[in-house]
């Protein structure tokens, strides 16, 4: 993949009574997620164990990066708010390579409702099949 066709989308990673806005983000053979801080920085090819839970209907997937699982939302949970655009200038990882080309423009908007979210993963799966 190259910068040209990067993905870039607002996910949530979920998890028990916290949940975290970020950004989760591919280009050039990797996968990056920054919230505040970098969270995950990895290659595709350290990215394993993808499942996308059924009754997620599309909208979230399971992976393990860095070594940890984590379970990552497409669709806004309930109370949380959307990741800010800050979080895309860390410069990290995939990140650093990316150029403003954005995919993912409706979402990067803040249409964070469930149809938005099902469409990002729809590209994600393309990405990260499982």
């Amino acid at each position: 993949m190259n910068p040209s066709s990067a993905l870039v989308s607002p996910a949530w990673l979920i998890g028990g009574l916290r949940n975290v806005p970020g950004y989760l983000a591919t280009a050039q053979g990797g996968l990056t997620f920054v919230s505040d801080t970098p969270v995950f920085d990895v290659p595709l090819s350290q990215v394993t164990d993808v499942s996308w839970p059924w009754w997620w209907f599309g909208g979230g997937l399971k992976l393990t990066a860095a070594g940890q699982r984590w379970k990552v939302t497409f669709v806004r949970p309930n109370g949380m708010p959307a990741p800010h655009p800050s979080m895309l200038a860390t410069g990290v990882g995939v990140f650093g390579l990316l150029s403003g080309t954005w995919q993912d423009m409706d979402a990067l908007r803040g249409l964070a409702d469930v149809r938005s979210g099902r469409a990002a993963g729809k590209r994600w799966r393309e990405v990260l099949p499982g």
